[in-house]
């Protein structure tokens, strides 16, 4: 069993503990010089500041076809006038949408609560940055504009975060602009050869990683030495009886039936519908106990104690929970996967998205937003860049996995359409029961 020196995530955590404070007070993090705010998902009232006519459809009528009407006469209006995204004027503003405790955030000073690299982005180009914590979960994230996604029409959002299966599909549905690499050269450089030349996107004509990660189990030491129980240290330890109505899963099916099916034994790589009916039997007895299943919100249950072990994503705890927070690199194994950063098609600032990712790509950047949320760089020389603002974090294998850590790391099957709609029939039977 891998898993991080207990002194070092002390470190850590006593490092970040009031950006915990932060997430878990629902409190508002401003936007860069007035324009916008974002909420902590797990607070449960994310902001809905998007200021175009499509955004407030989608916004007030998440993913209704009459969203989609309401913004089309205006949406196709400006794309007649308007010079191709990539190759006009960079603007004035950038609507970006991503998961929550993802990027770095001040914590004390003038600029508390804000992000030092959205100030710096603002700074160097003049792009004010409209950022939301709006992610919690790829499938109800993508419901709220799936109408304008389709039409081409503007969603609100210039830039958005998704995994790697929801980001094939919408690339492979034609949903999602196309890059223009010119625009991009530290993307080109410095992305790690580990993530080039993905199967659904070979030559990033449409994706950049924003991070990386890895699925395991979270713990709270405190509460489970309370149940009678020794650290966890395997996935198969979620089960025990002593954690029962105490115990969430991911509401990302591949990563939930992925830990599910190493428990087992089973190559997630390879699964079929029988092996998933296997793990839907394996738990279901969990849900008959009180298992939730929850998206980044686990954070606000392990701060009140309601949830005590959990599915986790590996940054989160690292990053905001408490020093009785742990992360687990269990003994079967881990999911792996990336977020990608996407430009919908009909954003309005697709000049200022491709700026961003730019932006971001450059080491000591990366490195920044690295020391802050704790999760696999995608970004070459951020590791040296990072030893310059936090010695021991180039040394942390969250952020760059150590060999025994990626030798044990398994990404789940690349599902046809009909698997998809299988295992996901599989899953929401699973979460109903």
């Amino acid at each position: 069993m891998d898993q991080m020196g207990e002194k070092g995530l002390g470190n850590v955590l006593e490092k970040r503990l009031s950006r915990r404070t932060l997430l878990l007070r629902g409190g508002q993090v401003a936007g860069l010089a007035g324009v916008g705010a974002f909420l902590a998902a797990c607070s449960g009232s994310a902001a809905t500041s998007a200021p175009t006519q499509a955004a407030a459809a989608a916004t007030t009528a998440p993913g209704t076809p009459a969203a989609a009407s309401a913004a089309a006469s205006a949406a196709a209006s400006a794309a007649a006038s308007a010079p191709p995204p990539s190759e006009g004027p960079m603007g004035t503003i950038l609507n970006f949408a991503n998961w929550p405790a993802y990027i770095d955030v001040a914590t004390s000073g003038p600029d508390n609560g804000k992000s030092p690299t959205l100030l710096e982005f603002t700074k160097a180009t003049g792009v004010k940055v409209n950022y939301q914590e709006k992610i919690d979960d790829n499938n109800s994230f993508v419901a709220t504009i799936r109408d304008q996604l389709k039409a081409g029409l503007d969603t609100g959002w210039d830039l958005m975060v998704l995994t790697d299966w929801m980001a094939a599909r919408l690339i492979s549905l034609g949903w999602i602009s196309k890059i223009n690499q010119a625009n991009v050269p530290n993307c080109q450089t410095n992305l790690v050869d580990s993530l080039r030349n993905q199967p659904w996107d070979p030559p990033n004509d449409y994706h950049y990683p924003w991070q990386s990660g890895m699925t395991g189990v979270g713990y709270s030491k405190k509460s489970v030495a309370k149940a009678g129980m020794p650290p966890l240290t395997r996935i198969a330890d979620l089960w025990n009886s002593k954690l029962a109505g105490h115990v969430t899963f991911l509401t990302e099916m591949r990563d939930t039936f992925g830990l599910g099916a190493l428990k087992l034994g089973i190559d997630p790589a390879t699964i079929t519908l029988d092996q998933v009916n296997q793990i839907v039997s394996d738990m279901t007895p969990l849900v008959a106990q009180g298992l939730r299943f929850t998206g980044n919100s686990y954070l606000q249950d392990f701060a009140n104690g309601k949830v005590w072990a959990a599915m986790v994503w590996s940054g989160d705890l690292a990053s905001s929970g408490s020093s009785d927070d742990t992360f687990v690199f269990p003994e079967e194994g881990t999911m792996v996967w990336s977020d990608n950063m996407l430009i919908p098609k009909g954003a309005q600032h697709q000049r200022a998205a491709e700026a961003m990712m730019n932006w971001v790509y450059q080491p000591n950047i990366a490195a920044q937003i690295e020391d802050f949320v704790y999760y696999v760089c995608p970004v070459k020389g951020a590791d040296a860049e990072i030893k310059k603002i936090d010695p021991p974090a180039a040394t942390n294998p969250l952020i760059f996995p150590t060999p025994a850590v990626v030798a044990k790391q398994h990404a789940f099957k690349s599902l046809s359409i009909d698997e998809d709609t299988q295992f996901n029939n599989a899953f929401n039977t699973l979460m109903g029961s």
